[in-house]
C-alpha cells in the first residue's frame, strides 16, 4: 500500500504547489464556505509503471467555488498490471485523501469517487461490492461511473 502522506506537495490547477500544512488551511477555508468535498483516485498503467493521481475537489454553487487540488506519482511495480490490485490503489488512496480531510474537519460529509462501473460491460463491476462495503465502513458516501467524475474526469486528466 502506498502512503499519500508521504508523496509530493498538493498542486492547483494553476500549478500553485502547497505543503501539506499549507493545503490544511485550504480545506478549512473551504469547509468553512460551506463548500461540498470529493476525492477521488485514477490510475494509468504504462509498460510495468503506474501513474496515479489523488484530487481533493471543492463545491458550492451558490459562491461559485469550484476548485481542487491533487498528489501526482509514478510507481514501478508490475503488480499494477492485475486490475484488483491496481483498483484497490486507487481506493485506498482515496480514502486516504478523505482521512486528511477529515483530520482538519472532522464533521464534513465527503463523496468517495472510484472509477469503476456498475453495468456489464465493465471488468471493474466484480469489485462493486468490496470497494462499496470499504467506502461505506470507513463512513464516506461512494460514487462510481457515471457520477464519480473526480476520479473519472480530474484525476484521470492528471494521470496522462
Amino acid at each position: 500500500m502506498v502512503l499519500l502522506s508521504s508523496k509530493s506537495s498538493w498542486i492547483s490547477p494553476t500549478g500553485t504547489i502547497k505543503s501539506d500544512e499549507e493545503f490544511a488551511n485550504t480545506i478549512r477555508k473551504r469547509v468553512a464556505q460551506g463548500c461540498k468535498v470529493y476525492v477521488g483516485t485514477d490510475s494509468m498503467l504504462r509498460g510495468s509503471s503506474c501513474s496515479f493521481a489523488t484530487v481533493i475537489a471543492f463545491h458550492n454553487n451558490d459562491i461559485r467555488i469550484a476548485n481542487y487540488h491533487y498528489k501526482r506519482f509514478k510507481i514501478k511495480n508490475s503488480q499494477y498490471i492485475d486490475l484488483k490490485s491496481k483498483i484497490t490503489e486507487e481506493v485506498s488512496l482515496a480514502i486516504q485523501a478523505a482521512q486528511f480531510v477529515n483530520k482538519f474537519c472532522p464533521d464534513v460529509v465527503i463523496e468517495v469517487h472510484v472509477d469503476i462501473g456498475k453495468s456489464n460491460i465493465n471488468k471493474t463491476k466484480v469489485l462493486l461490492p468490496m470497494v462499496r462495503g470499504w467506502v461505506s465502513g470507513m463512513g464516506y458516501v461512494l460514487r462510481v461511473k457515471p457520477e464519480s467524475w473526480a476520479s473519472s474526469s480530474i484525476a484521470d486528466c492528471h494521470t496522462k
